[in-house]
């Protein structure tokens, strides 16, 4: 029985491992040279630039569009890296694969 707590702390120590590096890991979107959006592994927005050029009036449906565009295309790499650590995880530890689990 203790050998399987002790496999169980070396679980949540390589979790929480993992989310650190997730959290420092940064994962960049662009627009062109309208917009870069920067997210982290645990999709949290780091930083959002926007080209002076491209600021004005005429040009708010389309900054609009494409900051939704360029924030979910960085999310979406976002969650593909997340759930490429995870899965990289879970193969490390050799757990079966339950579907939903991970």
């Amino acid at each position: 029985m203790l050998d399987n707590l002790g496999n169980v702390m070396d679980l949540v120590k390589k979790v929480q491992e993992a989310q650190q590096n997730l959290q420092n890991e940064e994962i960049s979107s662009s627009s062109g040279d309208v917009m870069t959006v920067v997210v982290n592994g645990q999709q949290d927005i780091v930083s959002i630039e926007i080209n002076p050029n491209y600021l004005s009036p005429e040009n708010k449906l389309l900054l609009q569009d494409l900051l939704c565009a360029t924030l979910n295309q960085a999310i979406t790499k976002s969650r593909d890296l997340n759930q490429s650590a995870i899965n990289k995880l879970t193969n490390d530890l050799n757990l079966p694969h339950i579907p939903g689990l991970f």
